[in-house]
């Protein structure tokens, strides 16, 4: 019986201490809006391709993102929701997720439709949120991102 114990709480501190390493690799990457690209559009939506650059620097352990969950805004004005699942980025690597999101006409104001539309201009493009990796037991760990892109609508 006290095997069994032991055993457990062996297995228990493995657990944590795989954590706390995932949790290190996720806070030592980079995060970057790397572009975000008009797709389709019509004259009551437009949908977006968003891409998230993520780098992590660690030699030998990869980084393991469980979803993030995240606001897009363009010239402070909200687009969208934005949402990734099950990312993992390999060791030295760096991985682009995509994203593709559909941004209903009546969202946009009229200065920022004007300048999407008509490709000129400057859009300052922000995506803050949340990434979550897995702790022990199936717990999701939070881990706030911040990520700017300035430039023109593509």
């Amino acid at each position: 019986m006290r095997k069994l114990v032991l055993l457990v709480c062996c297995m228990g501190l493995l657990a944590g201490c795989a954590t706390v390493k995932q949790a290190q690799n996720l806070k030592d990457c980079t995060y970057a809006l790397k572009s975000v690209e008009i797709g389709e559009y019509s004259l009551t939506s437009f949908d977006f391709l968003i891409t998230i650059a993520i780098t992590n620097p660690n030699k030998k352990e990869p980084a393991k993102l469980k979803r993030f969950v995240g606001v897009l805004t363009a010239n402070d004005e909200k687009m969208a929701d934005v949402t990734l699942k099950d990312i993992e980025v390999a060791p030295g690597a760096t991985y682009n997720a995509k994203a593709k999101v559909n941004v209903p006409m009546t969202t946009f104001g009229s200065k920022l439709l004007g300048l999407i539309s008509m490709g000129s201009g400057t859009i300052d493009y922000h995506l803050t949120g949340t990434m979550y990796f897995e702790g022990p037991m199936g717990v999701e760990i939070p881990l706030p991102v911040d990520m700017g892109r300035l430039g023109s609508y593509n």
